[in-house]
C-alpha cells in the first residue's frame, strides 16, 4: 500500500472505517481517524489505537496486501490494494 492510499482513506469525510490486512494474514481496523497517525519521519510507517487506553499497533504499510472498507471488517466490501511484499 502507497502512503498516499493511506492518506487518502484517512481524509475521507464523513470517515469509513477500514481495515489493513498485511502480508502475514494481521487484521488492524482504524476505528476513527483520532485512532491512527503516522511519523512523517517514518514515512511507511503507521500506528494505530485499537480504542482510548488499548493496544497501539504499529504497520508497515509495505505490508498491507489489502484494505477491507467498511465498520463489518473482512467480510464486507473486499477491495484489494497495493501489492503483495
Amino acid at each position: 500500500m502507497l502512503v498516499s492510499e493511506f492518506d487518502e482513506l484517512m481524509e475521507v469525510r464523513p470517515f469509513a472505517p477500514f481495515t489493513l490486512i498485511t502480508a502475514d494474514g494481521r487484521e488492524v481496523t482504524v476505528k476513527s481517524p483520532e485512532f491512527a497517525w503516522r511519523s512523517p519521519h517514518t514515512l511507511r510507517t503507521v500506528f494505530v489505537a485499537t480504542g482510548p487506553g488499548e493496544v497501539v499497533r504499529m504497520v508497515d504499510l509495505h505490508y498491507v496486501t489489502q484494505v477491507v472498507l467498511g465498520a463489518n471488517g473482512p467480510h464486507r466490501d473486499k477491495r484489494r490494494r497495493g501489492k503483495a511484499a
